[in-house]
């Protein structure tokens, strides 16, 4: 479907902005930059320093002239279309302007303008500076530093995992937010990612497995833990890593805790305990303050990443699950045979661990994985982790999808 030829103004610019945000690949948060800068070229109609004077002038061949957008990114950067008051009205943000130019391309499409068009190129992003090696030691020192105090409380352990995961994987909030347990390595080396770069559509995201340092694996067993601990106390069952810890309104409704957090929610946690946490621990001599905002430690970051495939290939994973069900029967005999901890027993952990690695980053699910090791003999939490799987992890996924059942006994859940 396309827009009405007939319409114009303001009415062209939101039946073209409703007509852009119905696409599939138009992302939720794409959708919200489309309906801004429609409104926002709606106000821009009819003020003294725009050439089109009223609504009825603005058709589709008269909004996308040179002249025409021209004078709406140029009152869009003085700060006059502004619904409210900037806090530094002399300052303009080129990534704005890359988004309304994107968005204005977006519109032309819903209006088939493309032949009359003429909208400005793109402007080159400003390059961020990226952290030097010396600030970023001290970032990591002041992480390893939080790990270590044991009286952290929970919205600091959650700080902490945060931060550790985005010091090694260079990931935005959404990004974060969409990292389910499904997306944990069962050894909590790796995470698997959804790369959203910005500006990219949704079909364009693709899926990374990338490797998580020591401090974030640790930052992420006690993470898990306080979790659990949460979910448990609501009866929780939520299968996203980060969640809420208290309870919140959004759109007048209430929100418990135990909710999957948002980008922006992520964000708002993330500042608000850094900021209680530099108040904290200013002054002490191995203290650096943290970085409030997110983006800030995403800078400088090379993830040790490798491409994760989109599906699970159903002709692999009959292999790869046969490996697993052959490694889980041969650890399950050797710790019965020679018990934990014998030369046979450490062997077979290895060759265990390496194809439920394998297995999981192919797309194999947990539940899957956890069932086929059951039936090969590894059912408690002490036999599985000895395959590789953190008892943290464990425990969080018996919450959210019930891994000891019905393939296990009763008794034989998470110790």
């Amino acid at each position: 479907m396309t827009v009405d030829g007939a319409l114009t103004g303001r009415a062209l610019l939101q039946a073209a902005a409703a007509e852009v945000n119905s696409w599939p690949a138009v992302s939720a948060s794409r959708a919200r930059q489309v309906t801004w800068a429609a409104n926002e070229y709606g106000r821009a109609l009819g003020h003294a320093d725009h050439p089109l004077s009223d609504d009825a002038s603005a058709t589709a061949r008269t909004l996308f002239r040179r002249e025409s957008v021209g004078a709406y990114l140029a009152l869009a950067r003085s700060g006059a279309l502004r619904v409210r008051a900037a806090r530094d009205p002399g300052r303009a943000s080129d990534n704005s302007e890359q988004t309304r130019i994107e968005v204005l391309g977006l519109l032309v499409t819903a209006c088939e303008a493309e032949a009359f068009a003429q909208l400005p190129p793109q402007p080159d992003p400003p390059s961020k500076r990226p952290v030097a090696p010396r600030p970023r030691a001290l970032l990591r020192e002041s992480l390893r530093e939080l790990a270590d105090r044991a009286d952290a409380r929970v919205g600091q352990v959650r700080m902490l995992a945060i931060g550790a995961v985005v010091a090694d994987t260079a990931a935005r909030a959404g990004e974060l937010c969409a990292v389910a347990l499904e997306d944990l390595s069962p050894t909590l080396e790796e995470v698997r990612l959804l790369r959203r770069p910005q500006g990219w559509a949704e079909d364009q995201a693709y899926p990374e497995l990338v490797a998580l340092s020591g401090l974030a694996r640790a930052a992420l067993r006690r993470w898990l833990t306080e979790r659990q601990a949460l979910l448990a106390r609501i009866g929780g069952t939520a299968t996203a890593l980060w969640v809420s810890l208290h309870a919140n309104h959004h759109d007048g409704q209430a929100v418990p805790p135990g909710t999957p957090l948002m980008p922006r929610g992520l964000a708002r946690a993330w500042t608000r305990a850094v900021v209680e946490t530099n108040d904290e621990l200013a002054g002490e001599p191995s203290w650096a303050p943290l970085p409030t905002r997110m983006e800030q430690l995403r800078r400088g970051v090379t993830p040790k990443a490798e491409r994760a495939p989109r599906e699970v290939d159903a002709e692999q994973a009959v292999g790869l699950l046969a490996a697993v069900a052959s490694a889980g029967t041969a650890l399950a005999a050797a710790r019965a045979d020679g018990g934990e901890g014998s030369t046979a027993e450490l062997a077979a952990r290895v060759v265990a661990r390496q194809a439920v690695r394998d297995a999981w980053a192919a797309g194999i699910e947990h539940r899957v994985l956890l069932g086929v090791l059951g039936e090969a003999g590894l059912r408690g939490t002490a036999e599985l982790a000895a395959a590789g799987w953190e008892p943290a992890l464990l425990a969080a996924l018996d919450r959210a999808i019930g891994w000891g059942k019905p393939w296990t006994n009763p008794e034989a859940g998470p110790a």
